[in-house]
């Protein structure tokens, strides 16, 4: 795993070769090494903890060094797409990630995305999202994209309203930070109907 991504093109035709992605106001990149402690700063908050159904609390830095490995490997073994999110005028500090992880041979995407609190209600996780949700059907040819979100997360639930996803079921999911078991949203998209 490199310092920063490594300027040496992918083979030709591998997805990889596409990264990092470009919207009108963001960057969206892999992670890197040297990313380990913004991102434990952003990720070490109770109010992001209340709603990230997956990680720990508090969220140190050894967290944040695991879960870049985690990152790299899933990217680099063709199991996914988890990219930071950057402001492209504002540097290359990581305000939040966002990812699909593959599934059913590559024909469904789970889709998953956080913003750190410090940015949050400027639309960069719809905007974000929309353009991993187009990588992941026009590139990747995912068919079907899911998602689940806390039942009370109005934020993220207003997010897969904006982008399409509709619900496709209810249920509950223990979450690491509290130990808590929470009623969850399941949310379905299916390519094109956005």
């Amino acid at each position: 795993m490199p310092d920063r991504p490594a300027n040496v093109a992918p083979p030709a035709g591998s997805p990889m070769a596409h990264l990092p992605l470009e919207s009108e106001r963001l960057l969206l990149r892999p992670y890197a090494r040297d990313d380990a402690a913004e991102i434990a700063r952003l990720l070490n908050d109770s109010e992001m903890a209340r709603f990230l159904m997956v990680l720990p609390h508090p969220f140190v830095e050894f967290d944040a060094r695991t879960l870049v490995k985690a990152a790299w490997r899933r990217l680099t073994g063709g199991r996914g797409f988890d990219l930071l999110i950057t402001v492209k005028d504002s540097g290359d500090k990581p305000v939040g990630s966002v990812g699909v992880g593959l599934h059913d041979e590559g024909q469904r995407a789970e889709l998953g995305f956080w913003v750190g609190r410090d940015y949050w209600g400027r639309g960069y996780a719809s905007e974000a999202a929309r353009r991993m949700i187009d990588f992941a059907t026009e590139t990747l040819g995912v068919a079907r994209l899911t998602g689940t979100v806390a039942a009370d997360n109005e934020a993220s639930l207003a997010v897969l309203a904006k982008l399409g996803f509709v619900e496709a079921g209810r249920g509950e999911k223990r979450v690491p930070s509290t130990g808590e078991a929470r009623e969850v949203i399941f949310f379905e998209l299916q390519a094109g109907k956005r």
